[in-house]
């Protein structure tokens, strides 16, 4: 059985931009259950809204469907990446 996937993007809007590492960690124990086995990816966002999706991998069994959620793992990814890019310029702006 292949792991849940959980996407967690958590609102950072009003936090100073030197302490959301440490909010993104704090944040994403209290909201991941305790007996989670999966992989957990964490997005930063400009807002004030936190909202989690799962991803289950067991269901996707079509090749096209595989492949699309291959790309959107990526994405994500390249969008903490990007999303983590702009808190760095943000603060040493």
């Amino acid at each position: 059985m292949e792991d849940l996937i959980l996407v967690t993007y958590i609102g950072v809007q009003g936090i100073r931009t030197e302490d959301i590492p440490d909010f993104l960690k704090r944040i994403s124990k209290q909201i991941t259950p305790s007996t989670f086995q999966g992989e957990v990816i964490v997005i930063p966002t400009q807002s004030s809204n936190t909202r989690i999706e799962c991803i289950n991998p067991k269901y996707i069994t079509d090749a096209e469907l595989i492949k699309e959620h291959t790309e959107m793992i990526k994405e994500l990814k390249e969008q903490l990446q990007h999303q983590l890019k702009q808190l760095k310029e943000k603060n040493n702006e």
